[in-house]
């Protein structure tokens, strides 16, 4: 691509920007909501002890640090929405693993997969909010961005309130 098409290509719309990097608000507060949730429900059907039960809360936690410590400076180096790619793949792969858990292990995997994804996406979604951005809505970009983290919480809430008595399936 030359330099006159760079200096020509329109800046995306900042709202857009919000919009999207919202939405991966929205799928992170989902994701680390329901992996609580769901450790409950698999405490009882997969049969967690509490010992298992206390290290899967405590992964989530610690990769949720391991990765948003990490995900800016990723963001800096390969690109932002390179690294938001590969967080929404990291997310989906541990998802996908803590539903087809049978057992701690897989169940732990996913989870600390869920963790760094999560982890590493809110600085790159928010650096991306704030680059897009001028003065005048920065802020009002970013504080939507956070009430789509509160709709992805009550998400989570509403779904595990339909599908929690479901067993492991609900999980």
């Amino acid at each position: 691509m030359s330099t006159a098409s760079l200096a020509t290509r329109e800046a995306p719309n900042p709202w857009w920007v919000g919009f999207v990097s919202g939405l991966a608000s929205y799928i992170d507060a989902c994701a680390i909501v329901s992996s609580g949730i769901a450790f409950v429900i698999y405490r009882h059907t997969i049969g967690l002890t509490d010992g298992q039960y206390g290290a899967l809360s405590g992964a989530l936690t610690f990769s949720i640090a391991v990765g948003a410590l990490f995900g800016g400076r990723l963001g800096d180096r390969f690109g932002r929405k390179h690294v938001f790619s590969v967080t929404m793949v990291l997310i989906v792969i541990g998802a996908v693993t803590q539903v087809l858990a049978g057992a701690f292990l897989p169940l732990l995997a996913g989870t600390i997969l869920v963790g760094l994804g999560t982890g590493a996406d809110l600085p790159v979604s928010l650096a991306t909010i704030a680059e897009s951005a001028d003065d005048d809505n920065r802020g009002k970009i970013i504080v939507f961005s956070n009430i789509l983290w509160v709709v992805g919480i009550l998400g989570a809430i509403i779904a595990s309130s339909i599908v929690g008595n479901w067993g492991r399936l609900g999980g």
